[in-house]
């Protein structure tokens, strides 16, 4: 059965979701002055795995793994630091990949092996830039490490951003793209600072704090890393599911920014900045309103009951599996997933193309709903407690792909 958060409402949409795929690339040493297009600390042989990483099979393999591999999309592992041996494994065991066999092969195989390495290489900071502020503000990290520093636009305008202690330039990045920023930390402590230029609250930084007490980075290399599924939920009353629903409003939009911001749309962890929340209580929220400093300007804003009310919505997430797809160019990424019979579900379809689509399933009671383009919708199901098959269709797509959700005592 679908489940509603609200009885007029079955379906969730997070309005511009996904932030474009298009990156600008600067490299800076911690004495750097100057900027370059490219990622040159890196060989021809990894900038040409970068570039098929982003374009294979015409969806590349960020459309599931994540612009940097790091797993962020919901759909693929994360993929810094596999080598040649798992990528082949990957391509001749994995069924949502079989269609890269006859494209990815040989030396496409060895160059993007190349560039997951170098990812693996170097440790990944995000930073978001919203509604003025970043998102953390604070980053440590330890001398001598390669840092590979993320700033998200999440405003629809271009906005600029520079660093005169760490030699970076201006860098105007366009709304709701990404600017990727390779430095290496220099070999004493200190602090350094990326600024905002244009952003609408005045003197926000971004403190980047070279320390020896920071989390050491260890290079990573071998297999990708599987993500645990959640477990089944009780059954909620009217009441749980109005403070529920309430829950939910406050995530999205607490502080101006959300708890999204950093948390990612379903409190998933995916955006690289805070920590997967799923299933979290109300001790836990009041202990990081209290001691992450990221959160502290929550504290005033937020009384007990509201915490209460999110409380209730994390609870409710962690009872639910949370799947993902994308729907790219006509076709569902991955196309097919496994669930345990009985088992409730968060599907959260994402629409990767600039028109609108429209989306249905018969066998599964779902209605024909749209996703606007670059959105994603999210919607709540129950499977049956029998072995079968179901399918979610896309009602006007160029290809009549559709995305398969098995019933099964396999699943995981």
């Amino acid at each position: 059965m679908l489940n509603k958060l609200k009885s007029n409402a079955g379906l969730g949409v997070i309005a511009g979701a996904a932030i474009c795929t298009t990156a600008i690339f600067l490299v800076v040493s911690s004495s750097a002055q100057s900027q370059a297009p490219a990622i040159s600390d890196a060989s021809p042989q990894v900038e040409n795995g970068r570039d098929i990483f982003m374009t294979a099979g015409g969806v590349g393999c960020a459309a599931c793994h994540g612009i940097f591999g790091e797993g962020d999309v919901g759909i693929g592992p994360y993929a810094r630091g596999v080598n040649r041996a798992s990528i082949d494994a990957a391509l001749e065991s994995i069924a949502e990949m079989s269609f890269l066999r006859s494209s990815v092969r040989g030396q496409s195989i060895d160059d993007i092996a190349a560039y997951t390495e170098w990812l693996g290489n170097h440790q990944l900071v995000k930073t978001l830039a919203k509604r003025g502020r970043f998102i953390p503000d604070s980053v440590s990290v330890r001398p001598n490490t390669l840092i590979q520093l993320v700033i998200s636009n999440a405003s629809r305008f271009p906005r600029t951003f520079a660093s005169d202690d760490m030699g970076i330039g201006e860098i105007s990045v366009d709304g709701r793209e990404v600017a990727e920023i390779i430095w290496t930390s220099p070999s004493e402590e200190g602090t350094f600072t990326l600024r905002c230029l244009d952003c609408r609250i005045t003197d926000q930084q971004l403190s980047i704090q070279i320390s020896n007490d920071a989390a050491p980075f260890t290079p990573v290399s071998g297999p990708p890393v599987e993500v645990a599924n959640t477990p089944a939920p009780a059954v909620q009353t009217a009441a749980d599911l109005d403070l529920i629903d309430r829950g939910r409003d406050i995530f999205l939009n607490a502080g101006e920014v959300g708890c999204t911001a950093c948390h990612g749309s379903y409190a998933e962890g995916d955006v690289g900045i805070g920590p997967y929340n799923r299933g979290l209580d109300e001790d836990d929220i009041r202990l990081a309103l209290a001691n992450v400093d990221a959160m502290r300007f929550l504290q005033q804003q937020l009384d007990d009951e509201q915490i209460h009310q999110v409380a209730a919505y994390y609870g409710w997430l962690g009872d639910h599996q949370l799947f993902k797809t994308r729907m790219i160019r006509g076709q569902f990424f991955p196309n097919r997933i496994r669930v345990a019979p009985g088992a409730a579900i968060q599907l959260a379809i994402t629409n990767r193309a600039r028109s609108p689509g429209a989306f249905f399933s018969a066998d599964m009671g779902i209605e024909p709903f749209v996703v606007q383009g670059l959105e994603t919708v999210d919607f709540f199901w129950t499977a049956p407690r029998v072995e079968a098959e179901f399918t979610l269709r896309c009602a006007d797509c160029a290809t009549s792909d559709w995305l398969t959700i098995e019933t099964t005592q396999a699943a995981r």
